[in-house]
């Protein structure tokens, strides 16, 4: 190697040291690959949630619906359903 003289194998060697340090904070730097990584698994869990929100805000505005017309049947199903509750002289059977 003799195109490879001392004064250009120092340059090589500062170079090669200059991209090992720009990879590591490529990789674990404050915008780095990990924490892109990281965000997205952040947003994902997040979309997940907001798709439950969804869903669960679609069920409460079809019960609103159903007690804006059918008020007293809704609010006995309620009763029942949610809350456990027996109208006056009812038994209740309980299995396991």
């Amino acid at each position: 190697m003799r195109f490879l003289r001392p004064f250009h194998k120092k340059y090589l060697f500062y170079l090669l040291g200059f991209i090992a340090v720009m990879l590591f904070f490529g990789i674990f730097g404050g915008r780095s690959l990990m924490q892109i990584y990281h965000l997205k698994e952040e947003r994902e869990k997040i979309g997940i949630g907001n798709a439950r929100l969804r869903e669960e805000n679609q069920k409460l505005a079809e019960q609103i619906e159903r007690m804006k017309h059918h008020k007293k049947e809704e609010v006995e199903r309620i009763a029942r359903e949610e809350l456990g509750l027996v109208k006056k002289g009812e038994l209740v059977y309980k299995f396991e």
